[in-house]
């Protein structure tokens, strides 16, 4: 007997804290990989001028908004992710991009889901 699917997929993905205040959204339904940068970029810059070590956060550049790159793709040995397609993201708060990343990759699965029916009805 042949398995019913269902007209929508759930996406499996979830978010989880890197370091320095970035977060991923990754999962395995193809392949889902993003990565989140807060406002300043999510990294340290250490200036070394004179043997005087000044380490600069993310406070410095307020003028880097909170942004995100959003990938579907197919894991292989070789690489993590073979990309299809991939999508870059930018808004005022952590809210505001995880809400784009994640309507873009649950139509981009669906996308998917539809062209794999297809092609394995």
């Amino acid at each position: 007997m042949k398995t019913k699917f269902p007209k929508k997929l759930k996406v499996c993905a979830e978010w989880t804290d890197d370091c320095c205040g970035k977060k991923d959204y990754d999962g395995r339904v193809l392949s889902v990989s993003t990565r989140y940068w807060p406002r300043g970029g999510g990294m340290l810059v250490v200036h070394n001028t004179g043997g005087k070590v000044r380490i600069e956060d993310d406070s410095a550049r307020p003028e880097i908004k909170p942004s995100a790159r959003a990938s579907i793709g197919f894991p292989t040995p070789d690489t993590d992710h073979l990309e299809l397609i991939a999508k870059d993201f930018e808004a005022d708060s952590f809210e505001e991009v995880k809400a784009q990343v994640e309507t873009w990759v649950n139509e981009q699965v669906q996308r998917a889901y539809r062209a794999l029916r297809e092609e394995f009805p």
